[in-house]
């Protein structure tokens, strides 16, 4: 079962010279069928409650049936249209979204997640009057936060949507049920007006290796070679591997405590409680950005007067902790 049913090169100069793609009929029928049959049980996969946002919509996990050519028909087709790389294309949403009857018709305007580099809508089912509204010109900062509730959370007053996009150029797509649509998920300000019933598919990708939700099937699976790989060491030394910083990595923060406001560093993974982190292993991660061999890793970030087997030691931790995690050999 093919998932899309349009040549991907048709659309590569429409999306880069605007921002954004509206295909229609992009979806193959076949699984069209099977995306409508889905949207009317939503019993059939796993609901997101803590993604829901009151209101406006449901959301759920959607798992690509074993006969499509998930995920890599996906990244062919979004690579080239959006000029992104191939080799590094990271899965890092899948989510039906099923608007209640009650959602609002004008809601506010919203960026999606930071690894949504691309958000790719796929139509299921449209209400005639609903129509998905973009602002591709304009106030085109990135969301750096891993939740588009937490970027409004941190702007001010005069930073919020409803201000600065009122003289803002809008885009209205009428998407009908078939119809693709691909956009800077992280960097767009969008919203669907008159959403109640409507159902989307919204695949979200980008080419920087970043899955903070666990959601591209390889996540897990590199997650489960790094556990391996620190079973064999047994404790000894990790030799000749390459390490990067996880998918997973949510953020890194400084605190001050009460009191005499010490200040701590700590790290999370996206939906996990947070952990502490030394001033040494914080080098560690932000060399770690790129993927390096451990030994040169060390090598680069120094030891500060410490020992490379304390060095090792901090790397260790890291990867036992899921902020680091080792690659498997190309």
């Amino acid at each position: 079962m093919h998932i899309f049913a349009f040549d991907p090169e048709d659309y590569r100069d429409q999306y880069q010279q605007q921002g954004w793609a509206h295909i229609r009929g992009g979806i193959d029928p076949e699984f069209l069928a099977e995306l409508q049959r889905v949207g009317r049980d939503l019993a059939h996969v796993e609901k997101l409650d803590r993604f829901a946002i009151k209101g406006k919509k449901e959301q759920a996990l959607y798992e690509f049936p074993v006969s499509t050519r998930y995920p890599d028909e996906i990244f062919d087709a979004v690579a080239s249209v959006c000029g992104l790389e191939r080799d590094s294309m990271t899965l890092s949403e899948r989510h039906i979204q099923l608007y209640e009857p009650d959602a609002s018709p004008h809601p506010q305007a919203h960026k999606d997640r930071f690894p949504s580099q691309v958000s790719v809508g796929l139509s299921i089912a449209i209400p005639e009057q609903s129509r998905l509204v973009l602002y591709p010109y304009d106030c085109r900062e990135l969301n750096p936060f891993n939740a588009a509730a937490a970027l409004i959370r941190h702007l001010q007053p005069n930073e919020l949507p409803e201000v600065v996009l009122r003289d803002a150029r809008e885009v209205e797509i009428a998407d009908r049920p078939g119809d693709v649509v691909m956009f800077g998920g992280s960097t767009t300000w969008h919203l669907r007006r008159h959403a109640a019933g409507a159902i989307n598919l919204y695949v979200k990708l980008n080419d920087f290796d970043c899955d903070p939700l666990g959601e591209d099937p390889r996540t897990a699976v590199r997650r489960e070679h790094t556990l391996e790989t620190l079973a064999a060491a047994n404790g000894g030394p990790l030799d000749g591997v390459t390490v990067k910083v996880s998918r997973r990595l949510d953020s890194i923060a400084r605190r001050l405590t009460l009191g005499d406001l010490q200040e701590v560093l700590e790290a999370s993974l996206y939906g996990s409680e947070p952990f502490g982190i030394t001033a040494a292993q914080l080098r560690l991660l932000r060399g770690a950005r790129e993927a390096k061999p451990l030994d040169r890793l060390v090598e680069e970030m120094g030891t500060n007067g410490r020992s490379r087997e304390d060095a090792f030691a901090d790397a260790t931790r890291l990867l036992e902790l899921g902020a680091l995690d080792v690659l498997a050999e190309a």
